[in-house]
């Protein structure tokens, strides 16, 4: 029951922000191009709901391909830097350059190399995931393999049996809240690289909007961003508990 109470409180406060901002948008006669009605953006979902869906799906496709070789990515450098020392002290500094680097400045490179299709989006989605699950991942089990060395020592396990029964177990919650991390943003990512070029999917038609000054169009993309990605983390947050079972404590 306290659950729920957490989930309807924010939406009764959204509907009441919502409904102030309808009657503030009448009161001050503010034109439609500029900000639209938010009864507008709702009757545009409904009755764009097809082609929207349509385009919506070849961007999911997209995200949740990216994240899947995002997170194999991931796996693959943090235990290839975990271990060897060489590669660590090679991969770790280019790690933390990376999050410096804005990954859309890829894009129009991406799409010269690889297309108008689906390839360059899916390549912009590992870059943004990837490296960041990486990086954690990577500290994490170096933390735990220093932590925990002198007892695996002790009862003279193999590394083998260590890092997946000990290393493995304390770097998974950095893990998933690096996951959650990227995934938030990622969609949005895969959304701005499709208004670079592309043959479909939600950015099409967020540039369609765009080009002739549908502002009610534009900020139902922005809604649906927002909503796939609340639910993205969501469910990441939901196989987190189910996953690391003991990490997780009720009130």
């Amino acid at each position: 029951m306290c659950r729920i109470f957490k989930w309807i409180f924010p939406v009764i406060l959204i509907l009441f922000l919502l409904v102030i901002l309808e009657f503030a948008l009448k009161a001050f006669h503010i034109p439609d191009y500029i900000i639209p009605l938010p009864t507008q953006v709702v009757n545009v979902i409904l009755t764009d709901w097809e082609i929207i869906f349509q385009n919506l799906q070849v961007t999911i496709i997209e995200w949740l391909l990216g994240i899947f070789l995002a997170i194999l990515t991931g796996f693959i450098i943090s235990l290839s830097s975990f271990k060897s020392q060489k590669i660590h002290s090679f991969l770790a500094p280019l790690l933390v350059i990376s999050q410096s680097v804005p990954y859309l400045v890829f894009t129009p490179i991406l799409m010269i190399w690889l297309g108008l299709g689906i390839a360059p989006k899916v390549v912009l989605v590992v870059l943004t995931c990837s490296f960041p699950i990486s990086l954690v991942l990577m500290q994490d089990l170096i933390s735990a393999k220093n932590k925990y060395k002198l007892i695996v020592d002790m009862f003279r396990l193999k590394e083998s049996k260590a890092l997946y029964h000990i290393y493995l177990p304390y770097a998974l919650p950095g893990f998933f809240n690096a996951l959650k991390i990227s995934t938030s943003y990622s969609f949005g990512s895969a959304v701005l690289a499709e208004l670079m070029g592309s043959e479909s999917g939600l950015g099409i038609y967020l540039l369609r909007a765009q080009a002739i000054f549908c502002t009610d169009k534009v900020i139902a993309v922005v809604v649906i961003i927002v909503i796939i990605s609340i639910t993205s983390v969501t469910l990441i947050e939901l196989l987190r508990k189910k996953i690391i079972f003991w990490n997780t404590f009720k009130k």
